[in-house]
């Protein structure tokens, strides 16, 4: 890029933020402020309470922040909306009021009317794009960050879903990313607990992926061609209809995750066992693993499999990084009691005191860690690791966030680890 080029690329992110951007930029600062003020009132509070009541009390500032946080996820839409569905996903991270007030956005970001989406149906299928339907649903089923579903019926009667990527997804993204690499360097001295900078770049990456449906088609047919377990189903692909705006796959009958399980919360062992184990064995066996596990991803179908949906974020591990990132999942979860410093190593963990991997493997390998739950073992191995300074590959940070996310729905309803060898049968 020549310098003029870089200089009117600087130029367009200038206006961006501060012309186009300005108004959710100032509501992100009024939003600071409120949280401010009712921690300052929880502190000014708790001196005067007992340790329950102020337990309490700090619960009430947790769900009245985290209600205002998405609101203004709500409200910003595209990377503010990924970020608040990152964030559900990792109580290892945040309190529970955080994780609870944050699931609501997993199916419930703001559609574009029907008319926003139009001009890209008319460039994409033409002006008879209608002829192509029996049926089409111009209300959304469901919106996310950057896309919203729409039911159809095809002429050969065939039910679809069709996701159209939001009109100005892209440009929000690119006005968003910048102020979230700002803020990522700006907190990361302020957070050591957590890489907010790894963290970030890692939203953002997905989000980029995420973007280009013609990649996510690709990631869809790849994950399809595996060998999955019994009980899940992954929606086949309308691959004539589908542009780099728009996907067509199948229409599954079904209910998000986290709405079976409060319907049906005795069911919550077999199928998040199943679920789980379907994740180690996309990770251990397959090679490829669905990098997105919110709970808006998964529906539960009347046969009660599992439909995983939105490929945008798929991992791929080469052979090597299988086998060395299969043999060190496996170790931290204390199936192979093996000492796991060589492994760390094999994987690309870098350190500058290798007796520092030793250790933190004889922590992990000790019976002292049998009773943490999964997503517990997995996020006190990353925060040693991190607290030691050691390097920790991105590939395994992705890794360990989806085992991490999936554990912690384990976690919320009390269903005990145990780890089955698991097969495609």
């Amino acid at each position: 890029m020549s310098a003029l080029e870089a200089l009117k690329h600087n130029l367009h992110f200038a206006r961006a933020l501060i012309v186009d951007g300005r108004d959710r930029y100032l509501g992100v600062t009024r939003t600071a402020f409120s949280i401010e003020q009712i921690y300052r009132k929880y502190r000014n509070r708790a001196k005067v309470l007992s340790a329950t009541e102020a337990e309490s009390v700090l619960k009430e500032a947790h769900r009245e922040s985290a209600d205002l946080i998405c609101d203004l996820c709500k409200e910003n839409g595209a990377i503010w909306v990924k970020f608040a569905q990152f964030l559900s996903c990792r109580p290892d991270i945040l309190p529970i009021e955080y994780i609870f007030s944050l699931q609501r956005l997993q199916n419930d970001a703001n559609p574009a009317p029907f008319e926003d989406i139009h001009p890209i149906i008319l460039q994409d299928w033409g002006r008879d794009w209608d002829t192509k339907f029996k049926s089409f649903n111009v209300i959304p089923a469901a919106t996310a960050s950057v896309a919203q579903v729409h039911r159809a019926t095809l002429l050969s009667g065939q039910e679809v879903a069709v996701k159209f990527q939001l009109p100005d997804a892209r440009e929000l993204f690119e006005q968003d990313s910048l102020v979230f690499k700002t803020f990522a360097g700006i907190l990361a001295p302020l957070v050591k607990e957590i890489d907010i900078k790894q963290v970030t770049e890692q939203l953002i990456s997905m989000t980029i992926e995420e973007l280009d449906f013609g990649r996510e088609a690709r990631n869809l047919s790849t994950f399809a061609s595996k060998t999955h377990l019994p009980g899940i189903r992954v929606p086949a692909l309308v691959e004539s209809l589908s542009t780099h705006r728009i996907m067509v796959t199948e229409w599954i009958n079904g209910v998000r995750l986290t709405d079976y399980l409060e319907q049906y919360p005795q069911r919550a062992q077999p199928v998040l066992k199943r679920l789980l184990n379907s994740y180690i064995q996309q990770i251990t066996q397959l090679g490829i693993y669905h990098a997105d596990p919110h709970p808006g991803n998964f529906l539960i179908t009347p046969e009660e499999e599992i439909a995983v949906l939105d490929y945008g974020a798929i991992v791929t591990l080469d052979a090597e990084q299988q086998t060395r990132y299969a043999n060190l999942l496996l170790g931290l979860l204390g199936v192979h009691p093996e000492k796991l410093g060589e492994l760390f190593r094999q994987a690309g963990f870098i350190c500058e005191k290798p007796e520092v991997l030793e250790q933190i493997s004889d922590h992990f390998i000790g019976d002292n860690r049998r009773n943490l739950s999964v997503s517990d073992r997995l996020a006190e191995v990353l925060d040693k690791l991190r607290r030691n300074r050691v390097l920790i590959p991105d590939s395994f940070v992705s890794m360990a966030r989806v085992i991490i996310s999936v554990g912690g729905f384990l976690k919320r309803y009390d269903v005990p680890f145990s780890f089955e060898p698991v097969s495609a049968g």
